[in-house]
């Protein structure tokens, strides 16, 4: 049997190989995989008629702006009829400011001096956010707690921050893809530092390897042949984010026990706009294999900031997110929605990066709950109610997904966001009553289980 504590050094060879064994060889007694949470936040809203589902729970067809999680749609959970009342009739801050600093808290904010579309008085959040909740009430036996990733979030302020560790307490993402490569696996390729620590790095990886061959020689044979395809594929997945990082260099096409890694280039430009696919790219790779590795259960991932003015070279657009988000004659609203569908596009690429994963007679997105938030609804009107909120994955079978959640429809009532944070919480594992704000939250949403 491999070593755990080997296994968890923090090299490339070890973490590869630790979520793809059996149970018998991998998670000790652990009889069933263990569930994790992800978030995925975009900003600047949406547009409502393009985004929200039509037809009824089990007969209904995705908005365009959606059409790209179609392959998905049985593990879907799209909501009509959510609000976010805990900040709409709050005087602290813009709605984009409120609406980012309650998503995960379920709580205003407090007072400060950032500024937010014309207002300049927002300060941090007022409480602690269901991802930092989460691991401190659940304490997962994971090397992180949690994984904050951004992609080019840029702004320091209220605008860039959705986790927070408590009330006044803002917790910052990950913006580098290398950093992160590092952290998780140890073997982030170095600063340039020429053919000296491009041979030292060689070298540690290549004693890395010899360490674990014999390890690995002596499970191989012990193991099915499901997991050894499976580990194969998962080493062969890191080693090609590895390579990415490296600047393109190839990898081989067969993982080994040896080490060659792909000759380094230049780093990607973490401040170009135009890299944007790439850096979110790499970024939800590697929060796929620390999901995957169970190095952390809880991850949240965050393309840019609230009321971005972030540009889309990619996409052939020359205005800014904010600006095109406020167009709207019918080049202004065509320009949005290619924003928005390429957005889908990346969840889906994510939702199909933890698809991948078996898990038993389940998969890794299946053991997952994917919160897809924004930080107001309609984007003309800076609005906070109707959110187009999203679940992906049904947390280890706790939600029967699938369903379009309508809570409007024949004259329903709103539902209060807080209360969805409080059903994610349970299906988690915790015991919760009420998160966030207890005045509104008033239990969990009825109908998702």
């Amino acid at each position: 049997m491999i070593s755990r504590r080997r296994l968890l050094q923090g090299t490339l060879a070890a973490t590869a190989a630790i979520p793809l064994l059996s149970s018998e060889f991998a998670r000790g007694d652990e009889s069933t995989a263990p569930k994790r949470f992800v978030v995925f936040y975009t900003p600047n809203g949406t547009l409502e008629s393009e985004w929200m589902p039509r037809g009824t729970e089990t007969n209904f067809t995705l908005g365009p702006l959606l059409a790209p999680l179609e392959p998905f749609k049985s593990k879907l959970l799209p909501f009509r009829g959510i609000n976010m009342d805990v900040v709409v009739n709050s005087n602290i801050g813009s709605e984009h400011a409120r609406g980012i600093g309650g998503l995960l808290t379920g709580r205003a904010l407090l007072r400060g001096n950032f500024r937010s579309f014309n207002s300049s008085n927002a300060g941090w959040s007022s409480g602690i956010s269901l991802d930092q909740h989460l691991a401190k009430t659940l304490n997962p036996a994971t090397l992180f707690r949690t994984l904050e990733l951004g992609v080019q979030v840029r702004d320091a302020e209220v605008r860039g921050r959705i986790c927070y560790a408590g009330p006044d307490q803002p917790i910052p993402p990950r913006e580098d893809p290398y950093d992160t490569f590092a952290q998780l696996f140890a073997a982030a390729p170095p600063d340039q530092g020429g053919a000296d620590a491009l041979d030292r790095l060689r070298a540690q990886r290549r004693t890395v390897f010899d360490l674990l061959r014999e390890d690995i020689a002596d499970v191989r044979p012990r193991i099915g042949a499901e997991d050894r395809i499976k580990l194969d594929a998962h080493m062969q997945a890191i080693r090609d984010i590895e390579g990415r990082l490296a600047g393109g260099g190839t990898s081989p096409t067969t993982p080994t026990t040896t080490c060659t890694p792909p000759a380094l280039g230049e780093r990607i430009d973490l401040s170009d706009d135009a890299n944007m696919p790439a850096i979110g790219k790499l970024q939800m790779d590697m929060a796929a294999a620390a999901l995957a590795c169970d190095l952390t259960r809880i991850v949240t991932i965050q393309w840019s900031y609230a009321e971005s003015e972030h540009l889309y070279p990619f996409l052939n657009l020359r205005g800014n997110h904010h600006a095109i988000s406020h167009q709207w004659d019918t080049q202004g609203k065509a320009q949005y929605s290619m924003i928005h569908t390429w957005l889908a596009e990346q969840l889906a690429y994510l939702l199909g990066k933890l698809d991948s994963y078996a898990e038993g007679d389940r998969t890794l997105l299946d053991n997952t709950v994917v919160l897809w938030v924004t930080e107001i609804s309609e984007s003309t009107q800076h609005a906070l109610t109707n959110m187009p909120f999203l679940l992906a994955g049904s947390a280890g079978g706790v939600f029967r997904t699938g369903r379009f959640i309508d809570y409007l429809a024949n004259g329903g009532s709103p539902r209060q966001h807080n209360d969805l944070l409080l059903t994610i919480a349970n299906a988690m594992g915790t015991n919760d009553t009420t998160f966030g704000d207890p005045e509104f939250s008033s239990g969990p949403l009825p109908g998702l289980t």
